[in-house]
C-alpha cells in the first residue's frame, strides 16, 4: 500500500543548486564526524566542504557493514542548523552512538571500504551517487585503521560487552570489526565454524577466572538463511591497557531449533497503550515532523514508527537481545488508533509522558493500558487489521 501523498514529509534542501562539485577533495574539506557505532555494524557520517564558489556543502552517509555498504545518502548546500540537525537525526538518530571527529583520509577509507561491499554484494548505490563518486577514486590516502577504529568503536566496559559485540560481528560476517576485538595473542577463531546470520539473543555466563581474564560460555540464538540455530561457544576474555579483548573463541556445539523454540527464547512481556486519534492524516503528518529520529515503515493498515534508545547500554548486560535497543514503538492505524508498545514498564511511562507533552497530545484520547504475557504488537501490525480490538476478537 502506498502512502497518501498528503502525509509525505519533504526535505527542502537549502541554498541554490549544487552546481559543479568537482572541486571536492582535501583542499575543500572542512570537517567530518562519524558515529562510534562501528561494532553495531552501522556508521553514520556527516561531512562539510567549502566549495570554490564559497558555498558550504554538507553530505550525510548511512553505512552498513554486513551487506548493504553505502545504503543511505543525503546532501544539503548552505543549510541552516535546523536542516543539518533534522537530516542527521532522521538518518542516524536511531544508531545510539555519539559523533567523533574523523579526518579526510579516514573519511575516504570508510567510504571506499563500504563501497566495496556494494560491489561485492551487488547492492545498488543510493540516489546522489554522482556527488561523492570522485571521493571513491581517491586511492592516494593512507589511513591508520586501528586509530580510526578506536574512535568509531564504543568503549568496551566488561566481558559480556566484548563478547556480545564480537559474536554479533562474527555471525554478521564482519571480520574487520570482530578483529578489532581480538587480542594479538589470539589462540582460536570461531569465524570458520559458525553460520552467517543475525544474532537475536545471546546469553553470557562466566565460568572461571584466569590470571589475565575470564573464560565464559555463551548460548547464541542466530537467525540464519536456512532457519534458526542455537550455538554454544566458549570464549576467553583478557583485560589489559588495550581494554577487553577476545583471546580465544571456539564453538562447542550447534543445533537447529524450530520457530516455536526460537519464539520461546525471545519471549518477553509487552506493555501496550491504546489511544483513539481525531484524524489519521493530520496526526500522521504532525507525528512525522515532530519525531525525525524515529524510523518509520508503511504497512497495510497504517504506519509504524520505532523509537530507539539514545545509547547501546543493552549490549553491556549478560543477556543481550537484538531488539534491546528499542525504547518504544508506535503504530498509527487507518482505523484512527494509536497503539504504543514497549517491553519495559518504565519506558512505557516515558513514551506516554512524551505523547502528552507534545502539541498533538490534544488529538489523542487514551482508551486503556494492557500488559500482555506474550508479545502481540508486531502480530497486530502485520495482520492487516486497523482496529486492535477487532484483532483481539
Amino acid at each position: 500500500m502506498k502512502e497518501n501523498k498528503s502525509t509525505e514529509l519533504k526535505i527542502l534542501k537549502g541554498g541554490r543548486d549544487k552546481g559543479n562539485l568537482s572541486g571536492i577533495g582535501p583542499g575543500s574539506f572542512l570537517w567530518a564526524e562519524a558515529t562510534n557505532t562501528r561494532l553495531m555494524g552501522v556508521v553514520g557520517v556527516k561531512v562539510c566542504w567549502k566549495l570554490e564558489s564559497g558555498d558550504f556543502f554538507y553530505q550525510f552517509f548511512h553505512l552498513d557493514s554486513e551487506a548493504y555498504g553505502i545504503d543511505g545518502y543525503e546532501s544539503l548546500i548552505n543549510p541552516n542548523i535546523y536542516e543539518i540537525d533534522y537530516i542527521a537525526m532522521h538518518m542516524m538518530g536511531g544508531l545510539g552512538g555519539s559523533f567523533k571527529t574523523i579526518y579526510y583520509n579516514e573519511l575516504i577509507y570508510l567510504l571506499r571500504w563500504f563501497y566495496d561491499l556494494n560491489l561485492k554484494n551487488e547492492e545498488p548505490l543510493p540516489e546522489g551517487f554522482g556527488e561523492f563518486e570522485k571521493l571513491l577514486a581517491d586511492s592516494d590516502t593512507i589511513c591508520d585503521v586501528e586509530g580510526l577504529m578506536g574512535r568509531i568503536c564504543e568503549h568496551i566496559e566488561n566481558e559480556a560487552h566484548c563478547i556480545h559485540y564480537f559474536l554479533m560481528r562474527i555471525f554478521g560476517g564482519d571480520y574487520v570489526a570482530a578483529g578489532f576485538l581480538m587480542d594479538d595473542m589470539v589462540e582460536d577463531n570461531i569465524s570458520s565454524d559458525v553460520p552467517d546470520g543475525i544474532l537475536l539473543r545471546n546469553e553470557v555466563s562466566c565460568k572461571r577466572k584466569t590470571k589475565r581474564g575470564r573464560v565464559c560460555q555463551t548460548e547464541s540464538l542466530v537467525e540464519a538463511k536456512f532457519g534458526y540455530m542455537l550455538v554454544h561457544s566458549e570464549l576467553k576474555v583478557v583485560h589489559s591497557e588495550d581494554g577487553y579483548k577476545i583471546r580465544m573463541a571456539k564453538k562447542l556445539e550447534d543445533m537447529r531449533v524450530s520457530n516455536i523454540e526460537a519464539a520461546f527464547l525471545l519471549k518477553k512481556p509487552e506493555y501496550l497503550a491504546i489511544y483513539e486519534i481525531d484524524s489519521f492524516e493530520e496526526f500522521l503528518m504532525v507525528f512525522k515532523i515532530e519525531n525525525p529520529s524515529m524510523m518509520n515503515s508503511i504497512h497495510e493498515s497504517g504506519v509504524l514508527f520505532t523509537y530507539f534508545n539514545k545509547d547501546n547500554d543493552h549490549v553491556k548486560e549478560d543477556l543481550y537481545y537484538l531488539n534491546g535497543d528499542i525504547h518504544s514503538v508506535y503504530f498509527i492505524t487507518r482505523g484512527e488508533q494509536l497503539i504504543v508498545a514497549s517491553f519495559e514498564k518504565e519506558k512505557m511511562g516515558e513514551a506516554k509522558e512524551m505523547l502528552s507533552g507534545k502539541a498533538y497530545g490534544e488529538m489523542l484520547v487514551e482508551n486503556e493500558d494492557m500488559l500482555m504475557e506474550e508479545p502481540v504488537f508486531y502480530e497486530f501490525v502485520n495482520s492487516g487489521e486497523d482496529d486492535i480490538y477487532d484483532f483481539f476478537d
